[in-house]
């Protein structure tokens, strides 16, 4: 019997040939799996042994005119560290606890100043990027404002770039930053991802919606961010602070329904104090759910308990403008008592109808975002549709 066969160089060079491919196919598939990874908020670092990555890129949080955090996710526990400074140079190092999730607080920072920051570990994880903090009374600012984002649909990424395109200094977030739970996991794909271009230099503050509590009472919205605990209970989920020439307050609207994690009473009692001590002429207040609307949707009216509880509040206090979120489209009510009142919850959800009522100065069912700009004399609010174009707004002056 004659055996056929190949040569052994024959075989080596096939070998070679398949060795090649695999390699070439691996690369291929490690470079795919890297974009689709980190598409939702992982890395293929993940799988290098001895490896530190980000899982969620540097972002921003509780500016202020001399401090400001820096927070990131690493794919494993790390002991990183932020180098920041008011050149490209760098030249400050302050290190964060070891772990996964970081957050490094920046102090005795200049005010209205940029700055320079990276994250390291044994080297940078991530470019250099840069902050500003907030300025004194009398300037001038630009801020955005927008509800109802967190489902990372089409609308979500096109008003998350209208914002981009504004420059704000800091964004206003009126609740439901991420659907259909709050869940830790869905903040990589439906908040982090879809602002990235905006969360390294341009802090958020939220305010609590209905399904950011579903989950732990909110526990990984909490996590998720860094903000102002200047209430008794030395809590985030309401909290209030200055900004060049605006107090801004946010509230927690779902004390009035999901959430059970404090008294409405306490809130109700630190807001009267919070708004008695304010030092700025503009007082915005900011919350989720709101006490007057239009809207037909799943939810049809404004809250009755709210409209009873803060609404006095407000009226005693002179608070120029309330913002809120919960009813997916836009309204702007005619001033009540000397309040304005605006609804915007068009930040990239699925919209609900809306049909102008007695109380209504302008209401369409449409994706929204507001862009705000305050001087010690004036507020300007712009509603801002899908297409980029102003289709409403209202000046306030002193």
């Amino acid at each position: 019997m004659k055996i056929t066969g190949h040569k052994p160089s024959e075989i080596r060079k096939w070998l070679t040939y398949a060795l090649v491919g695999i390699v070439v196919l691996v690369l291929a598939g490690a470079s795919i799996g890297a974009v689709i990874l980190k598409r939702h908020g992982y890395s293929i670092a993940d799988y290098l042994p001895g490896t530190v990555a980000l899982q969620v890129p540097p972002y921003v949080q509780n500016v202020t005119r001399n401090s400001a955090s820096v927070l990131w996710n690493t794919t494993k526990p790390s002991d990183t560290s932020v180098s920041y400074g008011i050149t490209s140079d760098l030249g400050n190092t302050v290190s964060g606890q070891s772990g996964r999730r970081h957050e490094v607080k920046l102090t005795d920072l200049k005010a209205d100043t940029l700055y320079y920051y990276q994250v390291q570990d044994k080297g940078p994880l991530d470019d250099i990027h840069t902050f500003r903090t907030a300025p004194d009374a009398e300037a001038t600012i630009r801020f955005a404002a927008l509800g109802d984002s967190g489902d990372a649909s089409d609308g979500q990424y096109q008003m998350a770039a209208i914002i981009a395109k504004s420059l704000p200094q800091l964004v206003l977030h009126l609740g439901d930053v991420v659907y259909k739970t709050g869940a830790e996991r869905q903040y990589d794909s439906r908040f982090y991802l879809p602002y990235e271009g905006l969360l390294s230099s341009i802090p958020f503050y939220p305010s609590l919606g209905n399904h950011d509590v579903r989950t732990d009472d909110g526990q990984p919205y909490l996590n998720a961010f860094d903000l102002p605990t200047n209430n008794p209970q030395q809590t985030e989920r309401y909290y209030s602070f200055d900004y060049g020439p605006v107090h801004f307050v946010a509230l927690d609207s779902e004390l009035y329904a999901g959430d059970h994690s404090l008294s409405t009473q306490a809130q109700k009692d630190w807001l009267k104090k919070d708004l008695d001590q304010r030092q700025r002429p503009w007082t915005i207040v900011f919350l989720h759910r709101p006490p007057f609307s239009s809207s037909l949707g799943p939810h049809p009216g404004g809250d009755a308990r709210i409209r009873q509880d803060l609404v006095p509040i407000f009226e005693r206090a002179n608070v120029d403008l309330v913002l809120t979120g919960h009813q997916h489209n836009y309204e702007r009510l005619k001033p009540i008592n000397g309040v304005s009142y605006i609804v915007s919850g068009g930040g990239g959800a699925d919209l609900y109808p809306i049909e102008p009522g007695k109380r209504s100065a302008y209401a369409v069912s449409r994706l929204n975002v507001l862009e705000l700009k305050a001087s010690p004399h004036e507020l300007k609010v712009d509603a801002i549709g899908e297409d980029g174009a102003v289709f409403d707004s209202i000046r306030l002056t002193r």
